[in-house]
Order: structure tokens, then sequence, then C-alpha cells
């Protein structure tokens, strides 16, 4: 469905979250980035980079390499630059060769690595991966075959190329079957977003990329479906092997029997969809997301809120203290069914093939070239009409096709779950007929939007129409104008994409993380996988008290990869031996040493002794770690203020 522009005449139980339609960006190049890595493995044990100052002479510098007990290893660059191995800590040995006047710097010798990121050549649109800090979270896993996620939905196109590869068997409780192909786009789309193929130079990339995809079709071509098929697919999926399932659906009715059937998966993450209609769930429960809330508190259940890029509560968005956190779930590019197109009418002139009834005729009001097809092109619709254009022979032959559906654009204002305008089918010359329609406004635009024709697929003799149906009540408005219609049926091996919102595009990112958190945690329990994903979120202002955590997902953080960031590396104090030198002098030494001059207490002294170093405390040598202050005392002469 399109939110806010017009709603499909649906009479289902359950339906698939609604989805925004927009345009995909364009294509960034792969690019790989060097990052410096955490407190864990920081720099190679043993081993200093030294650079010395211009001018020094050889002597100089073996001897500032004696000092601090290290030996060359090689020249890096530079003649001035040696890699060298010194004896105990490498910090240490920093601090002491800093204090030599021949040495311009010491470091160690820090290891680095190549950032992960996949050349699919649209990652560059992947906005929410980045945005959940999963290029980061890669450098740890980038998912295992061995995670398998049941995706409970309208089915997994599993030929697409960039998903064919993580795709393994499952269920269609839709027609009974075990091909659980997808008709609809929803299913697919979520798919990729949590395991499209990374990295193997097709497409899009998903959070995992290697994970085991199980298509579980519970969701007609509609993208709707009953309670009891829903229910019977979360149990086959956790009954079969899925560690995780992602539902990117729900409904406003309690159902006992899915309530239980997740609570006898209590092995099985269920990583759901908030909801799409902008209210609260604690007021408004939304199921299954408040399966986890009381006052069933299912501890298996993660429900997720959609946001934008810019952090911000989407406003489709449900949200509530039933709802755990939020992901990115606005604008969301990922893979969609590819399709062949059969038939094509852009109702140009002439306007030949179709007969129409009542008031359908063509209008300049197009999406594309001149003319479109409008219930009533000069007015408002009548009320208690059914006006329809329909094609006058067969237009397309669907033997042995899949997933048939009639693609077309339409600019709809009619009186809402009343007035229907779409698309219908014959296989028989219009004996009898079928298909959907679309109820509500488009508040002036042309909206993409598709028809369910798989009632046809296989037919040798097809015939497509258009229809507006209004009831009997006086409230009619402009009615509708169609272009651009197409009628097509899914391709074999092929690939598409679609950019689309709502909190299922949202949930599947959560499911990504999980899987990858599964995957570089095995041993992991369900759980440890909630604790992983709900304690490292990122805090939002604008999600306090809109979901429990307060935050937005973090799949760095999740998987153990980004703790807190390590202190800049400061070598501790040792304390040098300054008694004899003069003051400005001491205090140099000191600061090179990296410690600090604490308290100055000045005493009789001889003459000669005035403005030296008399005593130091502590003794020189002291390892002070990285706040050590030095305490001096000072002669002063018999003239001293």
């Amino acid at each position: 469905m399109v939110r806010g522009t017009v709603c499909a005449a649906l009479g289902v139980a359950l339906l698939a979250a609604d989805l925004v339609s927009s345009a995909g960006a364009g294509c960034a190049k792969h690019r790989s980035t060097v990052t410096r890595t955490g407190a864990n493995q920081q720099y190679v044990p043993g081993q200093v980079v030294v650079g010395f100052r211009p001018n020094v002479d050889p002597v100089s510098r073996l001897e500032a390499l004696s000092d601090a007990s290290a030996s060359t290893l090689k020249r890096v660059g530079s003649p001035n630059v040696k890699l060298v191995q010194v004896e105990g800590s490498v910090p240490s040995a920093i601090a002491e060769l800093k204090s030599n006047p021949a040495v311009a710097y010491a470091e160690p010798n820090w290891i680095y690595h190549a950032q992960a990121t996949p050349n699919d050549p649209r990652y560059g649109q992947l906005w929410g991966l980045a945005k959940i800090n999963a290029p980061q979270a890669w450098n740890t896993t980038t998912g295992s075959s061995g995670v398998t996620v049941g995706v409970v939905d309208t089915g997994i196109a599993t030929d697409h190329l960039d998903l064919a590869g993580n795709v393994v068997a499952g269920y269609d409780f839709v027609q009974g079957d075990t091909d659980p192909r997808d008709y609809n786009g929803h299913g697919t789309h979520v798919a990729g977003t949590i395991g499209a193929r990374g990295n193997n130079g097709v497409g899009v990339t998903g959070v995992d990329w290697q994970v085991s995809l199980m298509p579980v079709r519970v969701l007609d071509a509609s993208g709707s479906g009953s309670n009891t098929n829903v229910t019977a697919g979360l149990t086959y999926a956790c009954t079969h092997g899925a560690s995780i399932v992602n539902a990117s659906l729900g409904g406003t009715g309690y159902s006992t029997p899915m309530r239980d059937a997740i609570a006898a998966c209590p092995n099985t993450l269920f990583v759901v969809a908030a909801g799409n209609d902008g209210t609260n769930n604690d007021t408004t429960p939304h199921y299954p997301c408040n399966y986890g809330a009381p006052p069933d508190n299912l501890h298996n259940v993660i429900c997720v809120a959609a946001t934008d890029s810019n952090d911000a509560l989407a406003g489709f968005s449900n949200y509530g203290a039933s709802v755990d956190l939020a992901a990115p779930g606005v604008d969301i590019p990922s893979t969609w069914p590819a399709y062949d197109t059969l038939y094509s009418q852009g109702f140009e002139d002439p306007f030949s093939g179709f007969t129409a009834t009542g008031t359908f005729g063509r209008s300049t009001t197009r999406a594309n070239g001149a003319y479109s097809i409008a219930d009533s092109p000069s007015g408002n619709y009548a009320p208690n009409g059914f006006s329809y254009a329909i094609s006058n022979a067969p237009v397309a032959n669907l033997s042995g096709r899949k997933g048939c559906r009639a693609l077309y654009n339409l600019r709809l204002a009619t009186e809402q779950n009343h007035d229907f305008m779409g698309v219908i089918g014959s296989a028989n010359g219009w004996s009898t007929y079928s298909g959907s329609g679309w109820s509500g406004s488009s508040g002036g635009n042309f909206s993409s939007v598709s028809t369910d024709l798989s009632a046809f697929d296989g037919v040798s003799s097809f015939s497509v129409g258009v229809y507006l149906q209004s009831d009997a009540n006086a409230v009619v408005d402009d009615g509708g104008y169609l272009d651009d219609l197409r009628v097509a049926c899914l391709k074999a091996n092929g690939e598409d994409y679609n950019t689309i919102s709502g909190t299922s595009m949202a949930t599947p990112h959560v499911t990504g993380v999980a899987a990858l958190v599964k995957a570089a945690h095995p041993s992991y329990t369900v759980g440890q996988l909630v604790s992983a994903i709900l304690g490292n979120t990122d805090a939002v202002a604008g999600l306090s008290g809109k979901v429990a955590t307060g935050g937005r997902l973090d799949a760095c953080k999740a998987v153990d990869g980004c703790g807190a960031a390590p202190p800049p590396f400061t070598p501790p104090c040792v304390v040098p031996n300054v008694v004899g030198s003069k003051l400005a002098t001491a205090k140099a030494r000191i600061k090179a040493r990296h410690c600090r001059v604490g308290k100055l207490t000045y005493v009789k002294s001889t003459s000669k002794r005035k403005g030296k170093v008399v005593l130091e405390s502590p003794k020189p040598g002291r390892h002070l770690g990285n706040s050590g202050k030095v305490s001096l005392w000072i002669g002063k002469g018999p003239k001293h203020k």
C-alpha cells in the first residue's frame, strides 16, 4: 500500500506494513578506508618507530637507542626514521626516547586495517548501513551461512541474482507448497536488507554478507494474510532451524495462537515491526509487537520503530514503551522481484483496442505521454456506478508464467473505503473477471501502484481492463486517471531494486544485526542477543520517551566491536635525575619525561647551588603513571627572595 496517497481495498486480518515509494539515489563508487584499531590490538609488541632530528650524527643516534635498550630493525622511508626493537614495555621505551634531544618523535608501530567495504555498485545508496555503523561491525564479522533467519512475509524472489546465494529452503503457507516465491515485493525487500549477498559486485548488500535466508510465505500478492497462516509460518521457521525470525507485519487483533507459537520457541528471537499508524502502541497495541510488552512479556520479542536519515522518528512510525528501539526505515533501497513486461498500454492516440462504458475516456491529465485513461475526464464521477474500459481481445499469453501483476501510474480522488478504481482481468473474454482497486486521494499526483493478477498465472488468453466502482451515497470526487499500464510476470534469474519506507524496512536492519551478533558469538542465547542489541543502542534525543531504550540500533557496538574509544596514548611519567640542574633545565627535562612539576621548595644553600635542584622526589627512575608530579627543592642564596 502507499501510505498517505491511495489505499488498497483489502478486507483481511493482517496486512504487511505500509510502503512509501520514492526514487532511488545515484550509485557511489567503491572505496576502502583505513582506520586505527581500538584498545585490544593497538600496536606491534616490542616495536617503536623513531624519528631522529635532522643532522643528528650516527653516534648520537646509537647512544639514544642504547639508552632506551633499543636496536634498529630497518629504515622506514626517510633515512631519519627507524623501526626499532625494544626491551620491556613499548610505552616506557617511547618515554625514554622522547626525552633524548636527538629524537624528534617516537611512537608505537600502530596496527592498521582496511575497513571492510563491499564492492556492490548500489552500496553508496544504503544510508541506513552507515547510520547503524555496519561497516565498523564488518571488521568483526560479515555474517555466517551457519545462522538461519526466517523471513515470515510475502516470500522471497528466490532466484534474484543478489539473493539466491543466501537463500535456503522454505515453505509457502498461502498456496500450501514448497515454492515460497514473492508475488508482492515486500518480503524480497526485507530479505535484501537482512542478507543481500555482499561484495559480489551485484546490486546492494545486506547487513549480513553471508546468512541463510529461509523464505516463509504467509502473506499473499496483495501483502495480506490470515492469522492462522502467520502463526503457522512463525512456528515453521522456529522448528526448521531459524535462530532469528523477521516478521515485518502486524495488526491490532490479539491472537492467542500467535502469542503461544512465539512463547513455544524460547530459543528463537522474533524481531517484529512496530506498525505504521503513527500511534502509541501502549494505548493501541499492535501485534506481534506487543507480545513483548506487559501483560505477555515474552522475552524473545524485539519490536522496532523507524527513523529517517536525521535520526528523527518517522512520522508514520508507531512508538511507545512497548517498542524497544528504532532503526532506519525511511527511503530504504533494497532488492525487489524482477519482472518481464508482456503487454503495455499508454492510452495514447489513437485510443484503440478498448471498449469503454459510462464516462470512461482519454484525458490530457497524464503521467507520461499525451493522454491517460480516466473514468470521468470532464468532471466528478457519479454515485452508484460501475464504469469500465476493457480490451477488445486478449492482450497477453501468460502460459508458464508466475506472479503476474498489473503495474501502472494512478492519480486518484475518491471517497476513502467507499469508491474504488483499479485493474481487472479475464481469461475467457469477459464472461467472468476479477481484480482489485484503490481508494482515497493521491493529493493531485500520480503514484506508482499495482494490482495482483496471479489468479491468471498460466492462462493462454489474458484480457485486461480498467474500472471505477462507486457506492450509492452522494459523496463523489474527481475520480481517477490511469496511465502507463503494464502487464508483467516474474522474471527468472533476474534482479531489480526498489526504495520504500516503513517499520517493515527498519525491522530487518535489527534482524540483520542480530544475525551478525550470532555469527560473531555462536553460543549466545536469545537473552544474550537481546542484551547485545538493546544494551548497545546509540542514544538519540528525539527517541527519548518514544522507544524503551531511547536509542537507535548500533551494529558495531552490538557485535562487541566498538566499545568506548580508547583514550589517546600517553606515555607514563618516568622521573628523571635533575639534581644539580638549573631550575629551568630541570622543568624542561621533567616535562620531556611526561611528568608534571609539583611543589617547589626553596632551601638555604651555598652560592654555588643557588637556583639549582638540591633534592627531588620521588627518586629518579620511578614510574608514576600518567599523572605523576615531581617535587623539587631549590637552593637559595643569601639574596634570594
